[in-house]
């Protein structure tokens, strides 16, 4: 592919990931994060072009996600999204590396890769970074890092570590198998 048609189909998927960053269809936790269609067409160009393309995308993604976000919310959320979408092109990635193919076991190989590193990440980029911020936006009094996990617990009613991984891995699955189908569709018809 040329680099021009590479820049405009990048360009094509960004767009429609901004679309689906306006559009209310998202399931907002209660510290912040959105379970939405946000990253399923970056996804879908890593799908279609592999990792340089959706890495590609991520940036310009995350870019314009910082745009639209304003100055008001720090960039918290832009960075959480390239962090943890990041972490679901790594988890395809390496699963790509083990299955050589594209199939039923390279997704779900790449959803559990993909899950434990953004797991992983996010719990801990929430604890050390956005979740005190964000908390402090809201209004809360934060004093130490216990203080944080202390909130969390006590909106969600569930232990840290899973009220931040199990959103997480939630969006993993929709971002991979929302994604996948239409790839899968799209290989067939170009056949």
């Amino acid at each position: 592919m040329s680099k021009a048609k590479l820049v405009a189909f990048t360009s094509i998927m960004v767009a429609l990931s901004i679309i689906f960053e306006i559009l209310p269809l998202k399931v907002r936790t209660p510290w912040g994060m959105n379970i939405d269609l946000v990253a399923v067409p970056i996804i879908a160009l890593y799908l279609l072009l592999g990792f340089r393309a959706g890495f590609f995308g991520l940036i310009t993604m995350t870019i314009a996600l910082f745009i639209i976000s304003g100055p008001n919310t720090m960039g918290i959320g832009p960075i959480m999204k390239f962090f943890a979408t990041l972490s679901v092109l790594i988890g395809l990635e390496i699963s790509g590396r083990i299955t050589n193919k594209f199939g039923v076991g390279y997704l779900i190989i790449a959803f559990i890769l993909g899950s434990i590193i953004r797991d992983v990440l996010m719990i801990l980029l929430n604890y050390y970074f956005a979740l005190p911020l964000f908390l402090k936006m809201l209004g809360y009094s934060i004093s130490s890092r216990s203080d944080v996990i202390r909130i969390v617990e006590e909106m969600t009613k569930t232990p840290f570590w899973l009220a931040i991984a199990l959103p997480n891995t939630i969006q993993t699955g929709v971002d991979i198998f929302v994604a996948s189908p239409v790839i899968k569709r799209l290989k067939v018809e170009e056949r």
